[in-house]
């Protein structure tokens, strides 16, 4: 964040602070020779271009309108707890079967990071789904990238905030928040997940890839600046983000495979997979 509101003071920053901590400098680039500077300010403002032109795809795109929103709303815990209670495993199951359960090919371990989704620290779930919701989360993820592509922006990746409630997880959502845990939750069954939709995450290869072959020690520090400020765009276009993923969401569950309920306490899409993949 400090990097995309402070652009000048960067430069000298960054010279002094790679020249500091970087073993692979040559001598002249730790004494911040003018061709090592010359050449960072060259990429930094070639990453800046290509953040600019992000941010301004962004400006007409619409945001979700109110009847969107209502069918993003469409179905209710009850209607959607009838179809994890088919196509999951039993609820509460504890912790320690987990493991037997994606030997039986029941249930995926959801990768931390991939190409199309991170997942974040998970509070009172455990990254375990069915291997329907998987593929579901999967499509989703996809859909969602295919349709930033089409309008020329990154491929931002999904963050997924929660999945399986175990029976350990249940226990202690109950302990910390009683009201908030009554009753039975779609997590128990591992046919559910929440993505949030007021942050995203820069692709994992940078918006810009930078040449700078006067300083090739620069190149992994200057890529980290690149999804810095590519992260920094996506937290303020979060809500053209939300409405590009909403839609997503919306022809899926058009098309029968998920339930989708927007949540306001918590700004995630709470989606359950509604059949067999």
């Amino acid at each position: 964040m400090v990097i995309a509101r402070h652009r000048r003071p960067i430069l000298p920053w960054l010279l002094a602070f790679l020249a500091a901590c970087s073993a692979e400098a040559p001598a002249t680039a730790q004494r911040g020779s003018s061709a090592s500077e010359s050449a960072l300010r060259r990429e930094l403002a070639r990453i800046q271009g290509r953040v600019d032109s992000i941010d301004a795809i962004f400006q007409p795109l619409p945001l979700l309108r109110p009847q969107q929103e209502a069918a993003l709303r469409r179905f209710d815990n009850d209607a959607q707890l009838a179809v994890a209670r088919r196509l999951g495993i039993p609820a509460n199951t504890p912790r320690s079967a987990l493991d037997r359960t994606v030997a039986e090919g029941r249930m995926v371990r959801v990768a931390d990071s991939t190409e199309h989704w991170v997942v974040r620290k998970l509070d009172h779930s455990s990254p375990y789904l069915t291997r329907d919701a998987e593929a579901a989360l999967r499509e989703i993820a996809q859909g969602f990238q295919r349709a930033l592509v089409r309008r020329g922006l990154p491929a931002y990746r999904l963050e997924l905030t929660s999945a399986l409630r175990s029976a350990e997880d249940q226990a202690a959502l109950r302990a910390g928040n009683v009201n908030a845990a009554a009753g039975e939750s779609t997590h128990q069954f591992g046919t559910t997940f929440d993505i949030a939709y007021n942050a995203f995450a820069p692709p994992p290869a940078p918006v810009v890839r930078p040449s700078i072959p006067e300083a090739r020690w620069l190149q992994p520090y200057l890529a980290w600046v690149a999804g810095m400020r590519a992260e920094t765009v996506a937290a303020r276009r979060s809500r053209e983000l939300m409405a590009i993923l909403g839609n997503v969401l919306l022809q899926l569950q058009g098309e029968g495979k998920i339930m989708v309920t927007l949540e306001r306490l918590q700004p995630v899409y709470h989606v359950t997979v509604a059949r067999r993949y």
